[in-house]
């Protein structure tokens, strides 16, 4: 079974979470056995996306995760501000096969340095900021 861990913030972008989580259980509900997911926030319990909705959120753990999903949304550039949350996301994506975000949660991964030297993308409106804010 493969242990995907998404990561949310406050002011996540409901989207971001909710499409990747649907789209992995409902592989598990076609493959059983396939996939364990677990939603992670530096502030576990209900943590608020944008909208106003939240989602339940365990705690940050040492748990080897075999893909590390970070979600996209307007809380992206405090949450890459936040020091334990990016060293966490630095020890995590080294050990996990895969790391990956959706949309804005790129500014996170540039902020722990997982995109340094590599092309990447995030939302339209946000290149110019990214790009200046990320050089590297």
């Amino acid at each position: 079974m493969k242990h995907l861990a998404m990561v949310i913030f406050p002011d996540f972008q409901l989207l971001d979470a909710a499409g990747p989580i649907s789209a992995f259980e409902i592989a598990e509900r076609y493959a059983p056995g396939t996939y364990q997911l677990s939603v992670l926030a530096a502030e576990p319990g209900a943590v608020a996306s944008s909208a106003g909705v939240c989602l339940t959120a365990l705690p940050l753990s040492d748990t080897i995760f075999d893909t590390l999903l970070i979600a996209g949304g307007d809380g992206t550039r405090p949450a890459a501000q936040n020091p334990d949350l990016i060293a966490w996301i630095r020890l995590t994506a080294a050990r996990a096969r895969r790391t990956a975000s959706i949309c804005s949660g790129a500014y996170i991964l540039a902020e722990a340095g997982l995109l340094d030297g590599k092309r990447a993308t995030t939302h339209w409106q946000r290149t110019a900021d990214f790009s200046r804010r990320y050089p590297k």
